[in-house]
């Protein structure tokens, strides 16, 4: 699920999960099996990756299938929030509560 995604009206990434879904025979689908995935896809294995290696993030769902991961960083005595890109610039790091955040949970 690596990589940038800079159009998601040409980033099909439904029909590999109905792939999945027929091949296995179940609605259930390790998360290890998906290749192609949007917001709350990639979301979730962030999710679960950081809890491998003891990263606090949280998980937050949002409207319309959304899903991002916010991470608290500790620096000069006090505690920032940021929001992790895994869309478009997989890994940036943008304010909670500023406009490119705002923008990111909307797309």
């Amino acid at each position: 699920m690596g990589g940038p995604v800079t159009n998601l009206s040409t980033f099909n990434h439904d029909l590999h999960i109905a792939q999945l879904k027929s091949d296995l025979k179940s609605n259930v689908i390790p998360i290890g099996f998906v290749k192609r995935g949007i917001f709350y896809h990639r979301a979730l294995l962030f999710k679960a990756l950081a809890d491998r290696i003891w990263v606090p993030v949280s998980l937050v769902r949002g409207e319309y299938s959304r899903a991002w991961n916010e991470v608290t960083v500790f620096g000069g005595g006090k505690a920032s929030h940021y929001l992790v890109n895994l869309m478009d610039e997989p890994g940036a790091l943008m304010k909670v509560g500023g406009y490119a955040a705002g923008v990111y949970k909307k797309l």
